[in-house]
């Protein structure tokens, strides 16, 4: 999580302005500075971009800070406005950004500001992470249960004990037992023996890593891939997954599994109820017999890839192969989802008497 600590003569600065009620500025100041460190911790957890790091900026949405950062005063004027207005802003804007767009403001904090990210390593523990004991190491990657409380908060602000049934949980979430030790282990790789990846890649698989950590310590060694499905059929998932992790931390989240990479899996699986469709329609033909292009997609792909272009394309050489190739993937993906056949694009003008 990110901790921000604001220079005293802020606080100083509204309550002087804003002496009664008693302690209005301080609750005013401090609820502007959880919504601040929440949008960005959302910045940081969605990854900055290179430029971002080198240049300590982050992308945040000002109407948002502005909105949700609260009033103070009979007049009730927004403690965003207030600082401005005041030369106190907590945030420099660098970028502005637009509503219209959706592009988001790049910002950056001011020196009455100091940061500390509880979830990015500390030097002195990179430097000495072969040095320590496991148990340490363990503590330090983990958090305290304060931290790890608040970041299953934030990455699920609706969880109520009381409603969050398992059948509940299941409808909205595919949930993964995490491999905890695993997981540490596959820090302490990056960390100490990684030596091929870049910093960005690093820095990336690092912060995934330590909010599966982070989650699942709260959580009772449980991750939760919040679903998003998609309109084709296919199952994504919101923010960190065992889908769009690298392939190493897969691995180390999952720890003791297998993992299958299955061709033509939409395919494969349709045709696992080939015979009960036969067998449904009365239909005298085996599987073969049936669906002898859909077997020879799945026995020999670029077989049936190939003669598929042969008959599809009229110019069939060479230099095109890879283009008209990655043509056929597309309406064959998109046919394996459901997609319909549909007539689009500008047909030839026909002129009568010609």
């Amino acid at each position: 999580m990110i901790k921000l600590e604001i220079h005293p003569q802020v606080l100083t600065a509204l309550a002087q302005a804003f002496p009664k009620p008693n302690m209005a500025a301080a609750k005013a100041l401090n609820k502007y500075v959880r919504v601040l460190e929440k949008l960005l911790f959302e910045s940081w957890l969605h990854g900055l971009t290179p430029e971002q790091s080198k240049l300590n900026l982050f992308g945040i949405s000002l109407y948002q800070l502005m909105a949700r950062g609260g009033q103070i005063g009979p007049q009730k004027i927004r403690v965003h406005k207030w600082l401005k207005d005041a030369g106190l802003e907590l945030v420099q804007t660098v970028t502005k950004g637009s509503n219209l767009t959706g592009r988001l403001s790049q910002v950056k904090l001011t020196e009455l500001v100091t940061m500390t990210n509880t979830l990015e390593l500390k030097e002195e523990i990179t430097m000495n992470i072969n040095r320590i004991t496991d148990r340490e190491i363990s503590a330090y990657l983990t958090g305290d249960q304060e931290a790890n409380q608040a970041l299953f908060d934030l990455l699920y602000p609706e969880y109520d004990e009381s409603t969050w049934t398992e059948e509940f949980i299941l409808e909205h979430f595919d949930p993964i037992k995490v491999d905890v030790p695993s997981v540490e282990s596959y820090i302490v790789w990056l960390t100490s023996e990684a030596k091929h990846l870049s910093k960005d890649k690093k820095d990336t698989a690092i912060r995934q890593a330590r909010i599966v950590l982070g989650c699942a310590k709260a959580f009772n060694g449980w991750y939760l891939q919040r679903k998003k499905p998609s309109e084709f059929g296919r199952m994504y998932y919101e923010g960190v997954s065992v889908q769009n992790v690298n392939k190493e931390l897969r691995r180390a989240m999952l720890g003791n599994a297998w993992e299958y990479d299955i061709r033509s899996s939409v395919v494969a699986w349709k045709m696992g109820f080939a015979q009960e469709y036969l067998r449904s329609r009365d239909i005298a033909l085996n599987v073969r017999q049936a669906f002898p292009a859909t077997l020879n997609y799945l026995e020999d792909k670029a077989d049936f890839m190939r003669t598929v272009r042969l008959y599809v394309f009229d110019d069939y050489s060479k230099d095109l192969a890879e283009f008209h190739m990655k043509l056929l993937k597309r309406a064959f993906t998109a046919m394996s989802f459901g997609a319909r056949l549909s007539i689009c694009g500008i047909k030839e003008p026909v002129i009568f008497g010609l």
